[in-house]
């Protein structure tokens, strides 16, 4: 029988449709299973591959006694994975919230999170909620007993510092983005950050690890142990010193440097203001000011301080003896043809020997010695000399931002210049640079390099890895030359001297104290000063190389160096003392090599003659 036409043209359409359809079943099957497989199997896997770095512990910071200054604690970060949630874990957030110390909603809104939508607008299903962040591991273990799946506890490390601000410029800090800024912590970073560890391996469905189709696991490795020249009984010292002298003298900021002056190695390095390591982010407890390390990166006219360089390079080269005569009531003084005008003096001398200029720290006196260096030797000579010392020049101390100082160059020195350079004006330098210049004499004629770190150890073994032994960047001048200059400075700390009270009894203290005024509004200003004193003991045999500056100390008459400066010297050198146990001077030999510091006269053998 046949078929209607009208049924049979709806039996021919039904047949076309299912044709076409199964076309596209075929076609789209053959596009997934041919054309479009690579992809496919590369995006199936790549959700199937883990890739998981495992954190390694940055390395400590100690000080020469081993005490610990930086470490890295044990925390963790606590979150939950919603998807993995069963219905029973949901009543528990309370628990949860209670022991995070969260508010209920918080952990509910975690334990339900709404989709989020990717760039595309795709909705995609949340599979990790942070909700604690940096836990201890009391709290980490009170999670782990509660034992929900969802839950999970990840390692991190959180940089502390025991000491708080002791020694806060030399160590640094490491930011809260784990980046090392300032110190030691960013000038090592490369020994102290360590290796990171990973594991590559393969996930089922619930995004769990399948340990079994692990491909590569790498242990991570811990940073190295940064072991300084810093002792932290020496630091606090200092610290508690310059604390002591800002409640005295309120000053616009202090530096005290130790050192041991034969090797470079550097005790205790404080600046105030200071700050709390563990507070760098607060603005008020930790401003960006009290940051900056102001022992190098903060540049002064040194003063009568660096008078030394002037001298003892007249001595060098033998232009004076310390019998030399100089009239010191001259007001101005031929040079190269002209008259050049001197400095004035804080009281007056007349003639006196090399002894009772540097003994009294006469400007005018030492200018006209470093105007003979200069004029006989020439200019470009003395600025050499000054180089030698250690100025012009970073120190190369690994503390971070440094200032090499200013020096003018011969070619432009004026009239004036080379009869204010010698007394230590129109001369910028650091205090570490002046530091180590005072250092030169009492390392017989070297210029040592600074140095903060003693070693690099293995954190596991405790083997040594790297040593940092003394090293020197060049002789400034001769050992006997450094002898006489030690000598003279001895008088400094001797009765008529400008620093009689930073004397210590059978330690023979030998220094040069340092009045500067400070340049403001383009002059010379009559009540801002920074006070200096720059010393060591004892003189037959330095152990310690102490520097104190105070800039702009507040108090009754002018602020002299040996008035400000020269006690705090004392007070730190008298802790050192204690706790270093170092040795009383050797009378016999002392009495010979310094003679009486208050005579005009001392043996000629000694002094270079």
């Amino acid at each position: 029988m046949t078929l209607p036409h009208a049924r049979r043209l709806r039996f021919r359409s039904l047949a076309w449709v299912v044709s076409a359809c199964f076309l596209v079943v075929v076609g789209r099957l053959v596009w997934l299973h041919w054309i479009d497989a690579p992809s496919l199997r590369a995006e199936a896997l790549q959700r199937r591959y883990v890739f998981q770095e495992k954190a390694c512990r940055r390395g400590e910071i100690r000080d020469s006694q081993d005490n610990l200054l930086a470490v890295s604690e044990d925390v963790w970060d606590i979150g939950v994975d919603p998807e993995s949630l069963q219905k029973d874990d949901h009543q528990r957030a309370a628990e949860v919230a209670a022991i995070l110390r969260l508010p209920l909603l918080t952990v509910k809104a975690a334990f339900s999170p709404a989709p989020r939508v990717d760039d595309e607008g795709v909705e995609r299903r949340v599979r990790w909620v942070v909700l604690a962040r940096e836990c201890d591991e009391a709290t980490m273990k009170k999670v782990q007993e509660l034992k929900l799946k969802a839950l999970r506890a990840d390692l991190k490390y959180r940089r502390n510092y025991p000491k708080g601000q002791l020694a806060a410029h030399v160590v640094g800090y490491v930011n809260k983005e784990m980046v090392p800024s300032v110190g030691i912590e960013k000038s090592l970073d490369g020994f102290l950050q360590g290796q990171k560890g990973w594991i590559e391996s393969e996930r089922d469905g619930h995004r769990r690890e399948i340990a079994s189709n692990r491909l590569r696991e790498v242990a991570p490795v811990d940073g190295s142990t940064v072991v300084l020249t810093i002792n932290s009984l020496v630091q606090n010292a200092c610290e508690v010193a310059l604390e002591k002298a800002a409640n005295q003298y309120t000053p616009k900021s202090g530096i005290i440097i130790v050192s041991e002056p034969k090797t470079g190695r550097i005790l205790g390095l404080a600046n105030w203001p200071t700050f709390d390591l563990n507070k760098f982010f607060d603005p008020k407890l930790a401003p960006m000011d009290s940051q900056r390390n102001r022992a190098v990166s903060d540049i002064y006219e040194p003063g009568s301080v660096f008078k030394i360089v002037s001298i003892s390079g007249a001595l060098e080269e033998r232009l004076i003896t310390p019998n030399s005569v100089y009239d010191c009531g001259l007001s101005s003084v031929p040079y190269k043809g002209r008259m050049v005008s001197l400095p004035a003096d804080s009281h007056p001398l007349g003639a006196v020997d090399v002894r009772h200029i540097v003994r009294e720290s006469s400007n005018r006196g030492t200018v006209q010695i470093g105007m003979l260096y200069a004029e006989r030797l020439g200019e470009e000579r003395f600025d050499k000399l000054i180089r030698a010392f250690g100025f012009g020049a970073n120190t190369g101390l690994l503390t971070g931002a440094e200032s090499g100082g200013m020096l003018i160059p011969p070619s432009r020195w004026d009239g004036l210049t080379v009869s204010r350079v010698p007394m230590g004006h129109s001369v910028s330098v650091t205090a570490m640079q002046m530091h180590y210049a005072m250092s030169v004499v009492a390392a017989d004629g070297l210029l040592m390099q600074p140095q903060l770190v003693l070693r690099i150890d293995d954190p596991k073994t405790k083997q040594v890895v790297l040593n940092y032994p003394p090293r020197s960047k060049g002789r400034a001048i001769s050992s006997s030359t450094a002898a006489s200059m030690a000598t003279l400075l001895r008088a400094v700390c001797g009765k008529g001297g400008t620093a009689p009270i930073a004397d210590i009894a059978d330690y023979e203290v030998a220094g040069k104290t340092g009045t500067t005024q400070k340049i403001i509004n383009g002059k010379y200003s009559t009540s801002h000063h920074v006070a200096s004193f720059s010393g060591f003991f004892p003189v037959n045999d330095p152990k310690l190389a102490i520097t104190v500056i105070i800039d702009e100390p507040h108090g009754e008459g002018v602020a002299y160096g040996g008035k400000v400066s020269a006690p705090i010297f004392r007070e730190v050198a008298l802790e050192c003392i204690k706790w270093l146990n170092i040795p009383k001077a050797n009378a016999g030999v002392v009495a010979t090599a310094t003679g009486n510091p208050n005579s005009a006269a001392a043996p000629a053998t000694l002094l270079g003659q």
